[in-house]
């Protein structure tokens, strides 16, 4: 029987095993998209059997951004609410999910026609009381996003509470891909574009953009919004190693305000310039409009690489 060797280096402790992300997000994620497709159906057909607007120009101009934009908020935002809650406390999934997953889609379809009875109420209240257009116009856009909040997150938030007592608590470190918070940095980037691109047509609209591209101003934020998805995933996808050590969505998402704050500087400080040399007369309006739209889609580049530095710290 031999001796340890006293020299020999001390061993290491054993240490948690890794373990992925779940997967009752994603299940929540289908189920908002689910319930949203039905609402969008029986709205369409609604519509339909009423002859309102079946040309189909009005869709593409109008409807389509509008239920698009609505989707990926939804989808982005029931993912990245689970994913935080689930984080926060440690669970690893839930023993019996179809309790919550009905839970959720009967919530997520009913509370919509609720909400949208009390706030067309609101609406026609604010529209006696308000003579600013643009002053309601903004009220309106804000008040869709807290409508969002309190049809979509909070009924979430309350039944992964509630069911709380059913899920199964871990201690293990979690480890999430890169590419996984490159498409969540992505996709924030872009629902909050284009809630500004939206806020922003609906303030400027009969100006000169209106103008210029004739009612098509929602199809041309949802092409833009194609190539800053692109953009901002691949520099993310550079700048985030293979495996990250936890979601932090707090992180994630001061990350995705840092990189708006200074993008939305940048197009602000873009547009001052724009009308400069519309006033007096240096160039095409639609030439300039479409450098100033590459120069901000170039810019997204740094900036996304800076809101990551600064506001997200890598653990690998």
């Amino acid at each position: 029987m031999t001796e340890p060797d006293p020299f020999a280096p001390e061993a290491l402790a054993p240490t948690l095993a890794a373990r992925q992300l779940p997967v009752l997000p994603l299940h929540l994620v289908g189920v908002a998209l689910l319930m949203s497709a039905v609402s969008i159906a029986v709205t369409l057909i609604g519509w339909l059997m009423n002859d309102v607007a079946t040309d189909a120009t009005f869709w593409l101009r109008y409807v389509a951004s509008y239920w698009l934009t609505h989707l990926l908020m939804a989808g982005l935002g029931v993912y990245w609410l689970a994913n935080v809650y689930m984080e926060r406390h440690r669970l690893a999934s839930y023993r019996q999910p179809a309790g919550l997953l009905i839970g959720y889609g009967l919530a997520y379809l009913l509370l919509p026609w609720a909400l949208g009875f009390a706030s067309g109420q609101l609406y026609v209240w604010l529209y006696q009381q308000l003579d600013v257009y643009g002053t309601v116009r903004l009220l309106f856009g804000f008040g869709w996003l807290l409508i969002f909040c309190l049809e979509a997150l909070l009924p979430l938030w309350l039944l992964l509470h509630l069911f709380r007592h059913q899920a199964e608590v871990v201690a293990d470190d979690l480890q999430v891909p890169g590419a996984t918070l490159a498409w969540c940095f992505a996709l924030a980037v872009v629902v909050g574009s284009l809630q500004l691109a939206g806020m922003t047509t609906q303030l400027l609209s009969g100006m000169a953009y209106g103008y210029e591209l004739q009612g098509w101003e929602g199809l041309v934020n949802l092409v833009n919004a194609g190539l800053y998805l692109l953009v901002a995933f691949f520099t993310a996808r550079a700048a985030l190693p293979a495996q990250v050590r936890g979601f932090n969505g707090g992180r994630l998402a001061a990350a995705v305000a840092i990189t708006l704050s200074m993008w939305i500087g940048s197009a602000l400080l873009c547009g001052i310039v724009l009308l400069a040399l519309l006033w007096f007369g240096l160039g095409d309006r639609l030439v300039l409009m479409l450098f100033f739209s590459l120069l901000q889609l170039a810019l997204l580049w740094p900036f996304t690489r800076l809101g990551l530095r600064w506001g997200y710290r890598v653990h690998a």
